[in-house]
């Protein structure tokens, strides 16, 4: 990619260690693997921030200015941008990098001890190979993407993926992704539109790269009448993942019941991640359950019983 970024961004970008690079005038700040910690040696002007970040997005095809100050881009080598410009919304100009290696990280090299136990990396591998639909949990920068992809890569199903920024790259992937509307307020696709659209793509799995919205529904019909899925959604514990998709469903038309309903049967499996000290790890497995109507989600511990019998 030709470009006339900075020589500093550029050396970062190359660092395999780094996953997050957060820049703002006021500081900035860099992951390289053990959590945030402050990027000092990197100092930038209010203007040269706003500079970078417009490059930035135009390299991804989008644009960035007054009138849009704020954007969403994958780029080449593994890149996701966000950037918003100072505005009404932003007292400074703020540039979110998340890195994906270019060789994705494969099941066997992520389930590591400490990562998974032994039992939990057994599952995973099953759950993988299994054609079992599953949904993966966990708060911001807890490896929901890294995890799904590797357990995507296991098998040679034709998948279709919609994204609202391409991260899920293997070549038994297809990606879909959704495009904003125009300067005219015309030509808008959503997650919604593209579950439905993949639909007619003959997938033998469906996938959302994450759900936040009306998706949720269109996939949960999907994964009710024959077809197999996966997705990730942000919540920090197995028993946080109900609560969660409930908020999402508050503004659906759909009944509480219905909806626990169809999400029980939807998904076999919840794979819940964590970050502590830094660290990823797998905190639990379990599936969806229906108690007195209410969705709950029961940690599946049998598998570990048996172990330490």
């Amino acid at each position: 990619m030709e470009t006339q970024l900075p020589n500093w961004l550029l050396e970062l970008i190359d660092n395999e260690q780094v996953s997050d690079i957060l820049l703002r005038s006021s500081g900035s700040q860099i992951d390289y693997g053990n959590g945030l910690e402050n990027l000092t040696e990197i100092d930038c002007s209010e203007p040269e921030l706003a500079s970078l970040a417009r490059e930035l997005i135009q390299l991804g095809g989008r644009r960035l200015d007054h009138a849009n100050p704020f954007a969403d881009v994958s780029l080449p080598g593994g890149l996701r941008v966000h950037a918003a410009l100072k505005s009404g919304c932003s007292t400074q100009t703020l540039i979110s990098i998340r890195l994906h290696q270019v060789n994705s990280i494969s099941l066997g090299q992520l389930l590591v001890p400490s990562f998974s136990s032994i039992v939990q990396q057994t599952q995973i591998r099953e759950i993988a190979v299994s054609g079992e639909s599953f949904l993966i949990a966990g708060p911001t920068g807890s490896g929901k993407t890294t995890l799904l992809r590797a357990m995507l890569s296991e098998t040679s199903e034709r998948i279709i993926a919609v994204e609202d920024i391409t991260e899920l790259t293997s070549k038994n992937i297809i990606c879909l992704q959704s495009r904003s509307r125009n300067v005219e307020g015309q030509g808008e696709i959503g997650l919604e539109q593209l579950v439905r659209e993949s639909l007619r793509m003959r997938p033998d799995r469906l996938v959302v790269g994450e759900v936040r919205g009306s998706e949720l529904i269109a996939m949960l019909q999907a994964l009710n009448t024959g077809h197999r899925g996966a997705t990730t959604i942000h919540a920090n514990s197995l028993t946080q993942v109900p609560e969660r998709l409930s908020t999402i469903k508050s503004d659906l038309a759909v009944s509480d019941l219905a909806f626990s309903k169809m999400v029980s049967a939807a998904f076999d499996w919840v794979i819940a991640l964590e970050v502590k000290a830094g660290k990823r790890r797998v905190s639990g497995i379990g599936k969806f359950e229906l108690e007195d109507d209410q969705l709950v989600v029961r940690e599946q511990l049998v598998r570990q019983k048996l172990a330490l019998a």
